[in-house]
């Protein structure tokens, strides 16, 4: 049982750099990365539960969850490395539509211009009451 315990804390080590990387929004090629670390402690656990399950005492269930567990990982590994992927044989963005139009993509000036009082200025008194 010694020999599983390494296994597990790196195991333990991978899934928090993957933590990590996702909060931090990682890039979709790094996370890919991380998943497949992590997919590689866990079949190492596995195999070692397989191979030392009844020398060492452990549970056939424990296996059981290690594998199902794994399957999640290997479900999210594809999905991760898929996206990456698409990510890197994606061309650059197309035109913008400030590009196609031929306009600027810059916000306009606002100048301010005076040309009297309306019914709504309210700053220089009643419109109505003027002569």
């Amino acid at each position: 049982m010694k020999a599983f315990v390494p296994l597990r804390e790196d195991a333990e080590k991978k899934g928090k750099m993957i933590k990590a990387a996702s909060e931090r929004h990682a890039a979709p090629d790094e996370a890919c990365k991380l998943i497949g670390n992590y997919a590689a402690a866990e079949t190492k656990m596995i195999s070692y539960v397989e191979k030392n399950s009844e020398k060492c005492g452990i549970p056939h269930q424990i296996g059981d969850q290690l594998k199902q567990g794994h399957k999640g990982t290997e479900s999210l590994l594809k999905k991760v490395c898929d996206a990456a992927k698409q990510m890197r044989t994606a061309g650059p963005a197309g035109p913008t539509l400030s590009d196609v139009l031929g306009t600027s993509s810059a916000a306009p000036e606002a100048t301010v211009t005076k040309k009297g009082g309306s019914t709504f200025d309210t700053l220089t008194g009643n419109a109505l009451s003027r002569e």
